[in-house]
């Protein structure tokens, strides 16, 4: 189910629906590459005390993404930008309510070539109104960037993200 943002919702009241959810916020901004989208998207998806959109580390990335390719404040339409959940990790939980998530992410861009990256996603996520939320506060170190499948993504803790075609692409 699309929630607010055009963010894909509906994920289990567990640390990995955590990770889950907290995947998809990330998906749709990043593939999207506009501050715009960036903006709306942590509005909705971020409880009031955070950092506000225009700290938020992810709308960072994207502005980095469109300056340093010259793009302006949205993604050229020549441009493609893939980004795929490879792992989780959950950090930590404060009873069933909040969880510290991790995603790691596998970004391929191709604007005049062809780039892939991989990057660790930390947040702070709270279960409120029937969904998971970005938390307040300041934001936790980000995850270990580490390469998707290799043994040092195992090492670090990242277990690797299994797609369940029946429930939506939910961490397991």
């Amino acid at each position: 189910m699309v929630g607010p943002g055009l963010v894909t919702t509906g994920y289990p009241h567990t640390p990995e629906g955590a990770a889950a959810q907290l995947a998809q916020i990330d998906i749709a901004t990043l593939q999207a590459m506009s501050v715009q989208v960036a903006d709306e998207v942590y509005r909705t998806w971020a409880l009031p005390g955070g950092v506000g959109p225009e700290a938020w580390w992810i709308t960072q990335t994207v502005e980095e993404f469109l300056t340093s390719s010259q793009m302006g404040e949205v993604k050229d339409p020549a441009a493609s930008v893939k980004i795929t959940p490879s792992a989780a990790l959950i950090k930590g939980t404060d009873g069933p309510d909040w969880a510290l998530a991790c995603v790691l992410l596998k970004a391929t861009a191709s604007y005049r070539q062809e780039a892939e990256i991989a990057f660790g996603h930390c947040e702070r996520m709270q279960w409120v109104g029937g969904r998971w939320m970005i938390g307040p506060g300041t934001p936790p170190e980000p995850g270990p960037s580490t390469w998707p499948g290799t043994q040092w993504a195992a090492d670090a803790g990242w277990r690797t993200w299994v797609t369940d075609h029946m429930d939506g692409g939910h961490q397991g």
